[in-house]
């Protein structure tokens, strides 16, 4: 039989969501900036207009729909983007505004990022193998979230455990929102995963266009420079720190047998995350950082606007963007409203009336439009406190004193004298620019501009945030990794700075040294590029060690084949609100499944993944039915499919060839006829007569789903139209979240 294309249907999905994003990534912001004219947006080029108008519409956009469609109904949201639409091709068609005609450099960035994003992250096949790639390992979840919204509608639930009922999902979606939008606007030509990737390479975009904002805006140096600092800002999005260097020795300790390489170059040390990593595995906290972003822009620019009308327009869409952040990156925003409260008090200190109560206004009203959803995120869950006391960690430290001095304070202190050595390494070429700029500064003996402490203070909240603060509600520490995005920001700016003077005479004296950390760092982001796109590869070729969540063995490119061939088959054969279980028992979690499957399960996992919803206490009854049909590791359990599927709400069970049943000829996976199978899966349907919900569960699942569908068929030829127009531990791989 001739292998399924799967590679080049993600390629094109994924460009076909690319091309439906501006209608939710570009258009709606045009529209509300042509309206309110902020930033004298009328009388601007059409370059600065639709550069302004991306990053604007992903600060604001994912607030507008999570209260559009929570307070009214998704059909409302739905009408809410079909006007801006209608609006801006009515300004189109009266020639009020013009398309910019971009020239062969911002073309070649365009191209350039759009092959690197779709690239990195569908599937690579060769004939009947397939690879995901390692960041799969992020979005997977993140795909079932894109398909949880489509199918439930805000809020949505979560699709990984269903104790009966649905349990409103508890996790920072709204960046989600929108990429369930395009999902629904492609129809069948564009799934949730391919909505996901189109939103990871806008999302590279609209960080692109804020960093071009900034340097206009915040840290303008004049138009004769202009085009060349952004460009070069653009193009240091594309380094990292020095992680290159301990990842040769990794790949040494690989050579050695030792199995050092992780799938990727960011997890061998406390992470800092780079903007690739971020855009690549967590765009979701790209999304949060650009609205954080654009929220300051618009507070920055409303107190240079000379009556307080003018200014509240600013102020508006700053708290709107404040709550895009909040549900698009709880950690970052966490991280950037501390600064944000830092800069209001400065405000008050230096008695800045008119800006202290500007900024007081927004934070408050942000913060009352973000509280219907951080209402929502109210319930049990197992865990550790939200913040815990700490000191950043420097891994090689840990791996070398943490049995000699345990987890205290002594252990923290020598992470502390560690500090210099970590953050050199993790920052490379942006410390030491920073400290070159720093040292140019205090020689020109001039006081600090207003942007420049903003800039400080900005950079110095989140360092001291995320070296002695860490989140513990999970094993990860997304607090520490993703919060450091805003220092990043801060110390691009200077950099840009740096780089800028490499024509001086100061600037030639360092430039050998600042080249080779940047060749380093751009190295760096080549080889996250290069392990997250083969790893999976390389562990079938024995070259990298083998992990669970992409395959227990050397066999993954036959076996996510096998899988993404069942899923695609289940997608063709049962409803969108199917309920589709596999083995809750894995290690980490079965990649594949989530990806694949399309469906939600009662218990995704052991523990049902209840940290994203759900009361946990509910969980063991349901691992202890599905015990029946998936018995642990080493234990033995009688035939009872029948009784399963009598006692929970499931379409199909799956059964993979790694499960303890598939092993035993006498199980059910051998005794009860697959409606489908190959050779690595075989799907079984439960019989809707012997189902406790049957008809009843049906029914209320069309429900709620029904709305979306109604909302989708409202705009339909709207959007035909315009589409015609235009681990932690290297032993320990938990989930990013």
């Amino acid at each position: 039989m001739p292998a399924h294309s799967y590679m080049l249907a993600d390629v094109a999905g994924s460009l076909l969501g690319v091309c439906l994003f501006p209608l939710f990534v570009l258009a709606p912001g045009f529209a509300l900036a042509w309206l309110t004219n902020i930033f004298d947006f009328r009388r601007r080029t059409a370059a600065f207009q639709a550069v302004l108008s991306l990053p604007l519409s992903i600060a604001i956009c994912p607030s507008m729909t999570y209260l559009g469609a929570r307070f009214g109904s998704m059909t409302a949201v739905w009408i809410l983007y079909a006007a801006s639409w209608i609006y801006v091709l009515g300004l189109v068609a009266l020639r009020r505004v013009a398309f910019p005609r971009p020239s062969r450099t911002v073309a070649a960035i365009v191209c350039a990022w759009t092959a690197i994003a779709i690239l990195s992250l569908v599937d690579l096949q060769a004939g009947h193998r397939a690879w995901f790639p390692a960041a799969a390992f992020d979005y997977s979840v993140r795909t079932q979230f894109i398909q949880a919204i489509g199918l439930h509608g805000v809020p949505p639930a979560n699709p990984f455990f269903l104790p009966g009922h649905a349990v409103a999902l508890r996790y920072h979606y709204f960046w989600m929102l929108l990429c369930s939008l395009v999902d629904l606007a492609g129809g069948a030509a564009v799934s949730a995963r391919q909505a996901w990737i189109a939103g990871a390479v806008w999302c590279g975009f609209g960080l692109m266009a804020a960093v071009a904002l900034y340097l206009r805006l915040f840290w303008y140096r004049g138009p004769a420079t202009f085009r060349r600092r952004a460009l070069i800002a653009i193009l240091l999005l594309g380094v990292t720190g020095l992680d290159i260097l301990p990842i040769a020795g990794l790949w040494l300790l690989q050579a050695a047998g030792m199995h050092g390489v992780l799938p990727s170059g960011e997890w061998w040390n406390e992470q800092v995350d780079g903007f690739v990593y971020t855009t690549i595995w967590e765009s979701h906290y790209l999304a949060g950082l650009i609205a954080c972003l654009m929220a300051f822009l618009l507070l920055w620019e409303s107190t240079r606007r000379p009556t307080f009308a003018n200014a509240a327009r600013y102020a508006g869409l700053a708290a709107l963007a404040l709550a895009s952040a909040t549900g698009a990156a709880i950690y970052i925003v966490f991280v950037f409203g501390l600064f944000l409260a830092l800069w209001t008090a400065v405000a008050l200190f230096q008695r800045l009336w008119r800006e202290f109560l500007i900024f007081a206004a927004a934070g408050v009203a942000g913060l009352a439009l973000a509280l219907p959803y951080l209402l929502s995120l109210r319930g049990k869950a197992e865990g550790g406190p939200p913040l815990q006391l700490w000191v950043r960690s420097f891994y090689p430290i840990d791996g070398l004193f943490a049995g000699l001095l345990g987890h205290g304070w002594k252990l923290w202190l020598v992470n502390g004298l560690a500090l210099p050595l970590n953050y050199f390494l993790e920052l490379g070429f942006f410390l030491a620019a920073a400290l070159l700029w720093w040292k140019k500064h205090r020689a020109s003996g001039r006081p600090l501009n207003q942007a420049e402490t903003a800039t400080i203070l900005m950079i110095g909240t989140s360092v001291a945030i995320c070296t002695f603060l860490r989140s513990s509600v999970i094993g990860n520490n997304d607090l520490g990794w993703r919060g450091f995005l805003v220092a990043q920001f801060g110390l691009l700016l200077w950099a840009v700075d740096v780089v800028g003077d490499w024509g001086t005479a100061s600037g030639r004296e360092n430039r050998g040294f600042l080249t080779a950390l940047l060749v380093l760092g751009a190295l760096g982001s080549a080889y996250e590029l290069g392990i997250n796109r083969f790893y999976a590869v390389l562990a079938d070729r024995g070259t990298v060690a083998t992990v669970d969540w992409i395959a227990p063995d050397r066999d993954a490119g036959r076996r996510i084949y096998a899988v993404r061939e069942a899923g695609e088959w289940a997608a063709r054969h049962t409803a969108p609100d199917a309920i589709v279980q596999f083995n809750p028992h894995v290690f980490g979690q079965n990649t594949a499944a989530l990806l694949y499957s399309g469906r939600r399960s009662v218990a995704a996992g052991d523990d049902c993944i209840s940290a994203f919803g759900g009361d946990p206490a509910l969980c063991p009854a349901l691992i202890a039915t599905l015990n029946q049909v998936f018995p642990p590791l080493g234990q033995n359990a009688p035939p009872t499919f029948d009784s399963v599927c009598s006692a929970l709400p499931i379409d199909l069970i799956a059964a993979g060839d790694t499960d303890p049943a598939w092993s035993d000829r006498r199980s059910w996976v051998w005794t009860q006829s697959p409606v489908f199978a190959n050779e690595y899966v075989r799907l079984f349907r439960c019989d809707p007569a012997e189902r406790t919900d049957s008809a009843g569960a049906s029914a209320l699942r069309r429900q709620t789903s029904g709305a979306n569908v109604r909302g989708f068929l409202f705009v339909k030829d709207t959007v035909t139209i315009a589409k015609l127009i235009f681990e932690h531990r290297r032993e320990q791989y938990v989930r990013h979240e």
